[in-house]
This record gives structure tokens, C-alpha cells and sequence, in this order.
């Protein structure tokens, strides 16, 4: 899971390197699409290293937002006439980041919910014959 937080945090710092500067938002803009980007991503790497179980599934749902962007960058890139192919590239890369991101979470998650049952125990040793009387 670290490495794949990693992985979205360079392949989206790679992508803002590429990307020209003159974004049309506000100045606020940037910082919440810079902490969705690289804070998000650096915290819970932070808090898997801790073990704290619960941050599985907030990488699940992290995950499942950024699959739904790359989606919709995806489309929009397609559907309109002069689309990038780095673009394309980037959000297909992340999509899949995103999607692994999912399925290995949710499944350290509901591995983690389930019991672990409690070793057999060893069957009794047969006596020795000799030892009957």
C-alpha cells in the first residue's frame, strides 16, 4: 500500500510538472488540490506504518475518489476534439494506482475483520500396549 501511495504522489507530481501553471481557479485552488495530492497520500502511508487498521479503509475511499477523477479526466479527454495523449497516459496510469489502491485496502480491510480461529490442538497420544494393565 506505501509503495502504491508513493507511486500516485510521483506520478502526480510528474503530472504537475507537465501541466502549464496558469490554472484559472482561485488562489486557494492549488493548496486543496496539493494536499489531495501529496497530503492525503503522505498521511496515510504515515498512519499505515503506524498499523493503525482504520486507515485501510480511508485508502479505500481516497482511492475510489481518485478513480473517479481519472475516470472523468478520461472521458472529458476523449470526448473532446483535440485531447492530450500525455494526459490520457497520466490518468490511466493513476487509474490504475487508484484501482489497486482499492482492491488491496479492502482486502487488508475485511481480512482484518474477520476471526482468526484459535490453532486445533494436537490429538491425544495412543498409549503403549505395554503399558495396559
Amino acid at each position: 500500500m506505501i509503495v502504491i501511495l508513493a507511486a500516485l504522489v510521483v506520478v502526480s507530481l510528474f503530472s504537475m510538472t507537465l501541466s502549464d501553471s496558469d490554472s484559472s481557479g482561485t488562489h486557494m485552488y492549488p493548496l486543496f488540490w496539493d494536499v489531495f495530492l501529496f497530503g492525503i497520500p503522505i498521511t496515510l502511508a504515515g498512519f499505515i506504518v503506524s498499523k493503525a487498521r482504520w486507515v485501510l479503509m480511508a485508502a479505500v475511499m481516497y482511492g475510489t475518489i481518485g478513480l473517479a477523477l481519472d475516470i472523468s479526466t478520461v472521458v472529458q479527454e476523449l470526448t473532446k476534439g483535440e485531447g492530450q495523449p500525455t494526459v490520457l497516459m497520466l490518468s490511466g496510469i493513476t487509474g490504475v494506482l487508484n484501482f489497486l489502491l482499492i482492491a488491496i485496502g479492502g482486502r487488508g480491510f475485511l481480512d482484518v475483520l474477520q476471526a482468526t480461529s484459535p490453532p486445533a490442538s494436537r490429538a491425544p497420544n495412543p498409549r503403549f500396549p505395554s503399558s495396559e494393565k
